[in-house]
């Protein structure tokens, strides 16, 4: 994943510059660049405001309206109902979370297979169990073979609910 930012302008006129590609681009676009692992940073072209997170919740309100269920009602609620001290809290939790998640993108083996988030728990409990940086599993313990257990048995019926449609 690229480390830069891929610099956007978006104009009075609402159009967008992509200053690397020397070209217009579209909402649609902009997301294409996004899934191709580019980090884009968008600044208004005269006052170079960072517009950054309102493109990026536009284009998931306007084209993903599915993924906007990632935030439950009441959480959004919740989020408008809350203080200054309580705003801040979550935005330390959301941030310290997608810390975590990137580091287990960025260091599994089998990264593609964390788009399910079973792996993700996997992923961290094989490595709670490594000795040392040995990228081999320790032998588990009682407790975390408990453990491993009971996640197999919630994603059977994870699975199940899927399968229903429940």
């Amino acid at each position: 994943m690229p480390d830069s930012r891929f610099q956007i302008k978006r104009y009075p006129n609402r159009r967008y510059y992509a200053k690397p590609l020397s070209k217009y681009v579209s909402l649609q676009e902009i997301e294409q660049l996004i899934q191709e692992g580019q980090t884009v940073e968008i600044r208004d072209s005269q006052t170079g405001e960072e517009l950054t997170r309102a493109v990026l919740t536009q284009i998931i309100v306007e084209r993903h309206p599915d993924k906007m269920e990632l935030f439950p009602t009441d959480l959004l609620h919740f989020i408008l109902r809350s203080n200054d001290t309580m705003s801040s809290f979550l935005r330390d939790y959301f941030r310290q979370s997608l810390t975590y998640l990137d580091y287990l993108y960025r260091h599994s083996p089998g990264a593609p297979r964390l788009a399910q988030p079973m792996h993700w728990v996997k992923t961290w409990l094989d490595s709670v169990v490594t000795k040392g940086g040995d990228p081999q599993p320790a032998s588990p313990t009682g407790d975390q073979l408990q453990l491993t257990e009971r996640m197999n048995q919630l994603e059977e019926r994870l699975n199940e609910l899927e399968g229903r449609g429940e």
